[in-house]
C-alpha cells in the first residue's frame, strides 16, 4: 500500500479500496443494524434460518466497522505513522 504525504504533514494510508475510512465504518454499522432487524423478524417468526442469516450479516458489519481503517483511505496525522529511525 502507497502512502502519500499531504502538504499539511500528515500522511493518507491508502486502504485496499479507494473509500474513505468514515464511508466504510457507516456502511458497516448500517448492516450491524440490519441484522438486529432481522434477528427481531427471526425471534417474531421463530426460524432458526433468518436468525443464521440475521447473525451472519450482524457479524460482517462488525468485521466490516473493525477493519473499517484497513478497508478505506484515512488521513493520519504527523506524529501518529510508524516511527522513523
Amino acid at each position: 500500500m502507497a502512502e502519500k504525504q499531504l502538504e499539511e504533514g500528515s500522511t493518507i494510508h491508502k486502504g485496499k479500496i479507494d473509500v474513505s475510512d468514515t464511508v466504510i465504518y457507516v456502511i458497516g454499522f448500517i448492516m450491524v443494524g440490519i441484522g438486529l432487524l432481522i434477528g427481531v423478524l427471526a425471534i417474531t417468526k421463530s426460524s432458526q434460518l433468518i436468525m443464521a442469516l440475521g447473525l451472519t450479516i450482524l457479524w460482517i458489519g462488525v468485521l466490516i466497522t473493525w477493519f473499517s481503517g484497513i478497508i478505506g483511505n484515512k488521513v493520519i496525522p504527523e506524529g501518529f505513522g510508524p516511527k522513523k529511525q
